[in-house]
């Protein structure tokens, strides 16, 4: 019965750490899906639109990098927070049991 609780108390340590960067997932995901309205707009109206629009090529072009910027910014900030929550949780925990 060890083995399962050890599962159990690693599960409960994931879902302590989840309930501690709520706030910080969702504010990347509301990064996310703006950089991603960002990025789909911009291309639509490079596709679309390209000589008709009032939008200069330079500003759409900026639209472009900037949203692809801030999705690989946030990504990079949602992936680091997940390794440091991993590592406290390792080292709290110790080491997963080998198996047999």
């Amino acid at each position: 019965m060890s083995g399962e609780d050890d599962l159990h108390q690693r599960l409960d340590a994931v879902k302590e750490l989840l309930g501690l960067f709520r706030f910080e997932r969702f504010t990347y995901l509301g990064v996310n899906i703006l950089a991603l309205v960002m990025l789909i707009g911009s291309g639509a109206v490079l596709l679309f639109r390209p000589q008709d629009n009032d939008m200069s090529l330079y500003a759409v072009a900026t639209a472009l990098f900037g949203s692809s910027g801030l999705i690989t910014l946030s990504i990079s900030r949602l992936l680091h927070m997940w390794d440091q929550a991993f590592q406290m949780l390792q080292q709290q925990l110790g080491p997963p049991p080998e198996k047999p």
